[in-house]
């Protein structure tokens, strides 16, 4: 988080969601992993999770995932929101 240059609370989530993947290996999340990504990461929880992660699905940073994760929605980051992460939000 310190290392990126992140204004809003859509590219927190997307970094967040870009380390629970690449750092932590999980193949797909949910708002109570972002959740839990937010509190480890000592920031402030965005007053609408599922705002910010919708306006990264629309940018095409994120995507839904087939199958639901502990009965909750989930999504994963995709190639474009990888590459958003590593060299736009430097």
């Amino acid at each position: 988080m310190l290392s990126k240059k992140l204004k809003s609370e859509t590219q927190k989530v997307l970094a967040l969601a870009y380390f629970l993947e690449r750092e932590e290996g999980i193949a797909s999340f949910n708002v109570s992993d972002l959740e839990s990504a937010f509190r480890s990461a000592r920031e402030k929880l965005p007053k609408n999770m599922n705002d910010a992660v919708n306006k990264n699905i629309a940018r095409g940073f994120l995507m839904g995932t087939s199958e639901k994760k502990d009965s909750k929605k989930a999504w994963q980051l995709t190639s474009t929101g990888e590459r958003h992460v590593e060299h736009e939000l430097n």
